[in-house]
């Protein structure tokens, strides 16, 4: 984006400025995430705090930023060219999550506050911006999804009914659930559906709460109006019937279907229909599915577990670069050819499967892709690549802005896909190759078998080698008419070639060329060491030079040229109403279209598994899945996918072994920089990666179906959201506590770190001991609290696992090994000597270290509780580190108790 360049000024005189300041000072305040454009036919403008965050955004300063001022009024602003625009209209919406106002003119008048808001767009609502955001050159890589939210308190009950809209795949579907105080069973869907946007009635109340869940999990909310959320049913429903896609025999009546006695969730989808307009648009009657979310479906995820397990990238990271690949597990997974395979990929990563049947086949068609790397590299590397986005063409078709060339486009998927369904045929032995893709893509090519002669009767496939794309002469006698004209045309400059070709002595269409490009025409062209033949002729006129030759032309050349061109163009004008036609019958075709789309990013997820597979340093395994009897989960020298995939990086694989009659809980201590945290993650990415179908970063893996996958890693405050580092711990852990049952895996590292040392440990202990008696769920716990260990004494299915390390002397070695039982040390000064901290830091920790270890096992044999709870205190302050006088500084209260108990 820092190569565009910005227009430089308005072109305003002084009277259109003052009237326009007056103008934009009367729109008041607005949300800080919202941008106002105006359109000013030839460019654009933003202005106020705008104009700084646009030029920052688009041009990497604010020095482009310009003021116009009138009668001691200012107004900062910066102008945009239409591909400025353009970008930022991308950036703001796909990437920032921001809102869009763009303002017209509503009249011809000079002066006045004649502006408007023209359109509008938001990351759930893209509508307006389709043309600029879906183009050919802009693949649709990201979802748009909206949802729409209702709560109702009924007694002890609170009721969420929740309304879904993808306009993308033109899917909606609503859901009611009861759910908790913390809106646990909420923050879950929001993971699996990943909206961008959620409309609310109001922030009071419970609303103000769900806001803030919707804040941390980066959706945007947008309030409406109550009423709009108080439709009556008949209102919803006449809106359903224009826009449901009804199946054949089916009653045509969307009162006759389930989903529409979920009246809560109803009325939130009648709000986000009104709020997306669909009905209002033509192209959209008739081709939505309305289904029940079914929230058992997928494992459940909370916010904490993707963000702990790395699934997705930051905002912004291009995932199909190999230097940002290992950044993410999505990164890791996703090999896709085509958008709508980077879509899905995407989808499935936050959405693993629960049942067993549905991943046996996933695993079933990749290990057979693994299994054969001839079919797999020529799917990857020779088709899935050529195939392009069939939903954009579809969109265009739907609103009856399609061309022949999206057309010509869909023609080519359906030339493509038998060479694709050869190639699945040899592998068709494999029953769910067969059931899964082949089958299906086959019945699908079959229903488009007269979509395909229709193109082949109607468009000129000879001028679309040509790069036109026409409606064949033959199909009509006045085109007829008009291509004899132009076929005329075109003879005699073929002639006047051979003329010209005569008179400088060049052989015809061999060392001089008659060619078109548009800002040209038609013309001549030779190699640049020809050029002296014409250079002092009159007859020939130099257009320009290129790496190619020169173009030149005549007189006569130049009037035929044109003369082309203007039939031509009336031959596009009479061919528009057949192209209306073509257009209209091939919006019929959308369903099957829909479903080969969906066939295709399929097929391109599974090919993508595989190829991650096998690319992989050391090859992952396919994972052997259990639905039924004690739940057990064993790995064996699991690796972490995103790690092992840096250079310089030799992984040290561990196992794990877990088993609901044996242990269920592992207790992880050891060293500061250990490996702990990279330990806990590992597996929890595997059970993710078999979950979502793919195969497993290690040597074996033996894995029973889980309900959920949840993480509690790191400590850091969200300072956006006004939550303290241990405010946080907490929010999450309170999730793990009330969500996870024994078929769950929970990963936990460094809990209670946020407060005193007792507190914490208090708070570590309760926690660990809830999720191993009562739980019951495989647990990971990476903790520094030695105390925590001792739980393995009390409760028969606690273990007690460290991560190995080395110290000879002064000298610490980190093995990354894990090893059964305890570690008695942390090693925190080692690690300090590791970061060069100043010697006489390290020398005074050590010293007040060996000092209070010695007088606490003193204490220890005196039973002396508040001599050591002095002591507690006194290593809680040890870690205020006084930068400038490199030493620790204690309170004189509290360096007084420490003399006392130190005499």
């Amino acid at each position: 984006m820092s190569s565009l360049k910005p227009l430089q000024c308005l072109n305003l005189d002084k009277p259109q400025q003052k009237a326009f300041i007056e103008f934009y000072k009367s729109l008041g305040e607005k949300p800080a995430t919202t941008v106002r454009l105006f359109d000013r036919i030839d460019y654009y403008s933003c202005h106020g705090e705008d104009a700084a965050y646009v030029a920052k955004l688009l041009f990497k300063s604010t020095n482009f930023v310009k003021i116009m001022e009138s009668d001691g009024q200012q107004l900062a602003y910066v102008s945009l060219s239409k591909n400025n625009f353009e970008a930022l209209i991308r950036e703001l919406l796909l990437v920032r999550n921001y809102r869009v106002e763009v303002y017209t003119k509503s009249s011809q008048k000079k002066l006045g506050n004649e502006w408007t808001v023209e359109f509008k767009g938001s990351p759930g609502n893209l509508a307006h911006f389709e043309d600029v955001l879906f183009n050919s050159n802009n693949d649709m890589i990201s979802g748009s999804a909206l949802i729409a939210l209702q709560v109702r308190q009924e007694s002890k009950h609170r009721t969420i009914g929740l309304g879904f809209i993808d306009v993308n795949e033109r899917r909606m579907a609503v859901v009611e659930f009861v759910d908790d105080d913390f809106y646990t069973e909420l923050e879950a869907l929001i993971v699996i559906l990943g909206p961008k946007e959620c409309l609310l009635p109001s922030v009071s109340a419970e609303y103000e709460r769900i806001q803030q869940l919707m804040n941390r999990n980066n959706v945007i909310v947008t309030l409406r109006k109550k009423k709009e959320f108080s439709l009556s049913k008949e209102d919803i429903i006449d809106g359903l019937n224009k826009l449901l896609r009804f199946s054949k025999g089916q009653q045509q009546n969307a009162n006759t279907i389930p989903e529409t006695s979920k009246t809560i969730a109803l009325q939130g989808l009648g709000a986000a229909i009104n709020y997306l307009e669909l009905v209002q648009e033509p192209g959209n009657h008739g081709h939505y599915q309305l289904n029940l979310l079914n929230t058992k479906r997928y494992v459940h995820l909370d916010a904490a577990a993707v963000s702990a397990l790395n699934l997705f990238p930051k905002p912004g990271t291009a995932i199909t670069s190999n230097a940002f690949r290992w950044h993410s597990v999505l990164g890791v997974l996703d090999r896709c050819r085509t958008p709508q395979g980077h879509r899905l990929m995407a989808q499935w990563v936050k959405q693993p499967l629960r049942d067993y049947e549905m991943i046996k086949d996933r695993h079933d068609i990749v290990e057979c892709l693994v299994g054969d790397s001839s079919v797999r590299a020529e799917l990857h590397n020779n088709h899935l690549n050529k195939l392009p986005d069939i939903l954009l063409a579809l969109k265009r078709l739907l609103r009856r802005k399609a061309s022949l060339q999206d057309i010509f486009r869909l023609y080519q998927v359906v030339l493509r896909m038998p060479k694709i369904l050869s190639l699945l045929d040899s592998l068709s032995s494999n029953v769910a190759v067969r059931n899964i893709l082949y089958v299906p893509i086959k019945d699908i090519l079959g229903d488009l078998k007269l979509f395909k002669s229709m193109v082949e009767q109607i468009i000129d496939l000879e001028a679309v080698e040509r790069g036109e794309y026409l409606v064949k002469a033959t199909f009509d006698s006045q085109l007829e008419e008009r291509k004899q004209e132009m076929d005329a045309v075109e003879g005699k400059m073929k002639r006047h070639l051979s003329s010209v070709a005569s008179d400088i002595g060049l052989e015809a269409g061999s060392s001089i060329k008659l060619e078109f490009v548009s800002h040209h025409g038609f013309h001549f062209r030779i190699t640049v060491k020809d050029e002296t033949l014409i250079r002092k002729n009159n007859r020939y006129r130099i257009l320009d030079a290129v790496k190619g030759g020169v173009r030149f032309t005549t007189d006569s050349l130049s009037d035929m040229s044109e003369k082309f061109s203007e039939l031509k163009e009336a031959y596009e004008e009479q061919q528009q109403t057949i192209v209306a036609e073509v257009v209209r019958v091939a919006a019929g075709y959308v369903e099957p279209w829909t479903m080969l789309n969906n066939q295709i990013a399929q097929l391109d997820c599974l090919v993508s598994f595989a190829v991650s597979a096998v690319s992989a340093p050391i090859p992952y395994v396919r994972p052997t899945m259990h639905r039924e009897g004690p739940s057990v989960l064993k790995l064996a020298q699991i690796r972490h996918p995103c790690l092992e995939l840096q250079e310089d990086v030799n992984f040290i694989a561990n196992d794990v072994m877990f088993d609901e009659q044996d242990t269920t809980m592992y207790i992880i201590t050891g060293p500061n920089m250990g490996g702990k945290s990279t330990y806990i993650r590992s597996v929890g990415v595997a059970v993710l990666m078999a979950h979502v179908g793919a195969f497993v970063a290690c040597d074996k893996a033996e894995i029973s179906i889980m309900d959920s996958i949840l993480g509690r890693v790191g400590a850091d405050d969200n300072l956006s959201k006004g939550l303290s580092t241990f405010m946080v711990e907490m929010v999450e852990t309170a999730g793990i506590v009330r969500g996870a049952t024994n078929k769950s895996l929970v990963i936990i590292d460094e809990l209670g770190r946020g407060t005193s040392t007792y507190e914490g440990c208090g708070i570590a202990w309760s926690i660990a001991e809830w999720l191993a008696k009562e739980s019951k769920c495989f647990t990971l716990f990476a903790t520094h609290f030695q105390e925590i260990t001792d739980l393995a004494t009390y409760v028969p299915n606690v273990k007690n696992s460290h991560m190995e390390a080395i110290v000879d002397g002064e000298r610490l070695t980190l093995l990354y090994q894990v090893k059964p039982g305890i570690m008695e040390k942390s090693f925190g000064i080692q690690v300090a000597k590791l970061a060069n901290f100043p010697p006489a830091v390290v020398e005074l920790a050590q010293k007040f270290y060996n000092e209070c270890e010695d007088h606490q096992s003193n204490l220890k044999q005196k039973e002396d509780p508040k001599g050591l709870a002095t002591l507690k205190k006194c290593f809680d302050e040890i870690d205020q580190f006084d930068a400038e006088k490199d030493s620790y500084s204690l309170s004189p209260e509290m360096l007084e108790s420490v003399r006392a108990l130190l005499a």
